[in-house]
């Protein structure tokens, strides 16, 4: 059974702030803009293995658009990602799913839609803490079944 309960409605979670966050890229989504041009829409998540505000949230709607005068929105990011100078890609769709699950540091912002304030990505950087969990896992042939 379920029962409303409008006192237990209030949200527990923080207002993501300006300020900068570790995270990982966890979606995306191609999409056309709304000036007809092609995008990458980027969903982030502040890493919870890292001691920072806002642990587990989710910052959404990245816009990268496809035209020559946003292309550096990619650089940037291909550079926080740690892709190699001068990589390669055939389209933005495999660019896209090789960003996708990289440790990223973000540089929050905030807009303003409807009266009410969002978390906006402004810049992208090289995270400064290992991958997730910090950890390397080592697998011996002992741990495999073949």
């Amino acid at each position: 059974m379920f029962k409303v309960d409008h006192t237990k409605g209030e949200s527990t979670f923080e207002q993501i702030k300006p300020g900068e966050y570790e995270a990982i890229v966890i979606n995306y989504e191609q999409k056309e803009s709304s000036t007809k041009k092609n995008m990458v829409v980027v969903d982030y998540e502040i890493r919870s293995d890292v001691d920072q505000p806002c642990q587990g949230q989710k910052v959404l709607f990245d816009n990268f658009i496809v035209s020559d005068t946003t292309l550096w929105r990619f650089q940037q990011a291909s550079k926080a990602a740690q892709f190699p100078d001068g990589m390669e890609f055939k389209n933005y769709k495999e660019w896209a799913d090789a960003f996708l699950n990289k440790p990223v540091r973000l540089v929050v912002g905030e807009r303003e839609y409807n009266g009410k304030k969002f978390a906006e990505v402004k810049a992208l950087k090289v995270s400064e803490v290992e991958g997730p969990a910090g950890k390397t896992i080592t697998i011996s042939d002992d741990d495999v079944p073949f």
